[in-house]
């Protein structure tokens, strides 16, 4: 088998990237999953004692003494100066061994040549850097309204939203850094069809 071709998907938050990976997957890709890699760490004692040491008690959580990912989620994400602090600060704990797991994941992958595709599921897949080991990058497009909407059913604020997307890149600027665009601004069936001739045009 030929050598897999490794896509990245990007996105503005709520644009549908997970739906664009579970169809992906459904073709047969293989799945790199950064947030299961990501939780995966935070169940690290080492890496717990780290984020205790940077950021107090109050990121564990009292009934189960794992790490609160909502709790952290509210310390890190927005764009004020502290928030941008406390971001480097989880960054410099977990990226690292994150970056490990992905890395030797895609390896992995590559070597054993199993698949016709592998998917970077990476959530900063562009800020990361991730984009130079993919072949090709798709940002799944969605106007700001509409997602705004989704993510108001999940149960978000609108603050919340905003805040998260000022600790991202712009929309505007990871489109510009993708190969392709995908609307997502339609029906799932649309963005099956979207993709199902996206791998055609690759094959």
């Amino acid at each position: 088998m030929k050598r897999p071709l490794v896509l990245g998907i990007t996105g503005g938050i709520a644009s549908g990237k997970s739906q664009v990976t579970e169809i992906l997957a459904s073709h047969g890709a293989l799945v790199i999953d950064a947030d299961r890699i990501g939780h995966q760490v935070l169940e690290d004692h080492a890496v717990q004692t780290l984020l205790v040491r940077q950021f107090g008690q109050s990121v564990l959580s009292q009934e189960t003494k794992s790490v609160d990912r909502k709790r952290v989620a509210e310390l890190v994400f927005g764009d004020t100066p502290q928030a941008i602090q406390r971001r480097r600060a989880l960054e410099a704990i977990t990226h690292p061994p994150i970056r490990a797991g992905i890395r030797q994941q895609l390896d992995e992958a590559l070597r054993s040549a199993t698949v016709r595709w592998i998917v970077l599921d990476v959530p900063l897949l562009l800020e990361s850097g991730w984009d130079k080991s993919c072949d090709a990058v798709w940002f799944v497009d969605a106007p700001q309204d509409i997602r705004l909407q989704r993510v108001l059913v999940r149960g978000w604020t609108r603050e919340h939203f905003l805040a998260r997307e000022a600790s991202q890149w712009s929309v505007d600027r990871k489109r510009s850094r993708a190969t392709h665009v995908i609307s997502n601004s339609g029906s799932l069936e649309e963005l099956d069809e979207q993709v199902t001739k996206m791998l055609q045009m690759r094959d």
